[in-house]
């Protein structure tokens, strides 16, 4: 019987640590790779500012692209804790309308369906009759927002990426130069930025910001400033280390 008592102590001290340990190591990762984007950005910065200096590299923003066609049967799978708010911009900007209806998943507690309610009531009112279909589905086991299109056998899996997608569908709405690889490096700490522990939020913020002027890169609004925006706006409070001149400008675009 003290063998069993033993064994069943040890093996509740196990489960109970093992949450914890994995939590630690999840952070010491995300440390790791802050480190190694910190390291990516200082290098590209470095190199950046030797073609500025030899004048043998211009970049040219919101450069001219055909636009690719939406498919008719567009599905959003989110999260009702990380809303899409650039769906406002597209809705709020384009000439195409879009028909939009949405699903609560049974994962939803109760709690956030008014928050979801609020959300989608808003983007219903700038609709119209529309041949192309948008179907939001809020859940909450999913880690990433997922983008499913009809033409596509495979997801466009987090809001950067969808953000990317879009701003090829649209792209006098949402500028982005995919051949800059700076924008590029932006976006990347955006990505790591939306996962990011409350300690090291400011960090990620300041490296986003590290150029800014009037508008995160460059003097326009591109989709570093939309997917920038996009993950703030998910937050309780906007802290004082985020221009707030450049969140409010954000808000006005976006709502």
């Amino acid at each position: 019987m003290f063998f069993l008592k033993s064994f069943n102590i040890q093996l509740y001290v196990f489960f109970k640590q093992e949450p914890n340990k994995k939590m630690a190591e999840l952070e010491q990762r995300q440390d790791e790779l802050l480190k190694k984007l910190d390291f990516l950005y200082e290098r590209i910065k470095a190199i950046s500012s030797n073609c500025k200096s030899s004048g043998s590299v211009n970049i040219t923003l919101n450069k001219k692209t055909k636009p690719v066609l939406i498919p008719e049967e567009v599905v959003l799978v989110i999260s009702p804790d990380y809303l899409p708010w650039y769906l406002n911009l597209l809705l709020k900007n384009s000439s195409d309308p879009v028909n939009i209806s949405y699903h609560s998943h049974s994962s939803v507690p109760n709690e956030k369906l008014p928050k979801i309610k609020a959300y989608v009531s808003n983007l219903i009112k700038k609709t119209q009759s529309s041949k192309i279909n948008l179907r939001l589905i809020f859940k909450c086991v999913s880690a990433d927002s997922e983008l499913k299109l009809s033409s596509l056998e495979i997801p466009i899996v987090g809001n950067v990426n969808i953000m990317r997608y879009l701003s090829l569908a649209y792209p006098d709405i949402i500028p982005y130069d995919n051949s800059d690889h700076n924008i590029d490096n932006l976006l990347d700490v955006v990505h790591v930025l939306e996962r990011t522990p409350e300690k090291n939020k400011e960090a990620a913020v300041k490296k986003i910001f590290a150029q800014y002027d009037q508008w995160i890169y460059g003097n326009k609004f591109s989709i570093v400033d939309l997917a920038t925006y996009n993950v703030i706006k998910q937050w309780r409070t906007v802290p004082k280390y985020v221009p707030k001149t450049w969140f409010d400008k954000c808000d006005k675009l976006c709502l």
